[in-house]
């Protein structure tokens, strides 16, 4: 078995980890040959995590590479879902399996237009890793990670993960774990990228932890008329926890802003405003996140 990651980031790292381990060859797809001239030339990344560390050399590909794919794990950013996998179309083999593992809503359905003949899967995680350097990678957790399919012949694993050393609960129905963690997302992401602080500063400051609660409060409402339970305790309640828990972090899209680079604003914030309007609910927090976040960089809205 051969699984292909596309989508070299920190936990497209730990992923080809979990599954070299696991028993099947691994390949990165690298973004273009000069991406992949950063690499060691054997493809080695070290994982360093609980006491441990262990290498495994990956194989390492562009999208141009002619070998077929019939296992796909697909890692990076929600916006840029439907171009890398366009770039391998050509290669994917009828039937294949692609997992999307990724922040944001809109592309698993996106995917799903785009393709036919596959057996599709999307998954998120609370695992966390952060990279060192282009072949160091330090795995701070593995967290807790939900997987179901998208397509209805999809067995609730694809081919190998029974195997994998991390934490993984198949669902019937992935959507309201999608939700739950755009929820979180939708609460957190935006402020603290809006006022450049950490999580831990949307508790304590008061003007920050006031908004934070309007912004669960409009969400919890979309959720409500799409169908979705969120929280048992309330999303606010999760919100502040999780905020607390992982107090000193910079949050990924407070990281985008900060590089100028491209957030995933569309894919939460702007996903969950769609929503609001399809369902005819009022989210004027949201929506002023959404425009607070437009201005401040490149966006795909």
């Amino acid at each position: 078995m051969h699984w292909h990651i596309l989508g070299a980031g920190s936990i497209g790292c730990l992923w080809a980890s979990l599954l070299s381990r696991a028993g099947p060859d691994v390949s990165l797809i690298l973004r273009n040959r000069a991406a992949l001239e950063q690499w060691p030339d054997d493809g080695r990344l070290d994982i360093t995590g609980a006491g441990e560390q262990h290498r495994l050399h990956c194989r390492l590909e562009t999208p141009a590479t002619e070998l077929p794919i019939r296992h796909l794990l697909v890692t990076t950013k929600a916006y840029d879902t439907l171009r890398a996998v366009e770039a391998i179309q050509s290669r994917l083999q009828p039937g294949a399996e692609i997992v999307l593992l990724q922040n944001g809503m809109g592309q698993q359905q996106a995917l799903l237009e785009q393709l036919a003949d596959i057996r599709l899967w999307a998954a998120t995680t609370t695992a966390a890793a952060w990279r060192e350097s282009r072949s160091l990678l330090h795995c701070v957790s593995l967290g807790d990670t939900h997987i179901g399919p998208l397509t209805g012949d999809s067995p609730s694993l694809p081919s190998g993960w029974d195997k994998l050393a991390a934490p993984l609960h198949p669902c019937a129905d992935i959507q309201p774990h999608l939700w739950r963690k755009l929820a979180i997302n939708c609460a957190i992401n935006p402020l603290t990228a809006l006022y450049g602080c950490r999580n831990g500063m949307l508790l304590e400051n008061a003007g920050h932890r006031e908004v934070m609660l309007r912004v669960c409060e409009e969400v919890e409402r979309v959720a409500a008329a799409r169908g979705i339970e969120l929280f048992p305790g309330g999303l606010a309640a999760r919100v502040t926890e999780v905020a607390r828990a992982t107090g000193d972090n910079l949050s990924s899209m407070l990281q985008d802003v900060r590089h100028g680079r491209r957030s995933e604003i569309e894919q939460i914030t702007g996903f969950l405003c769609r929503q609001a309007r399809l369902l005819n609910v009022k989210v004027p927090v949201n929506l002023s996140l959404l425009q607070g976040i437009r201005a401040l960089g490149p966006h795909d809205g």
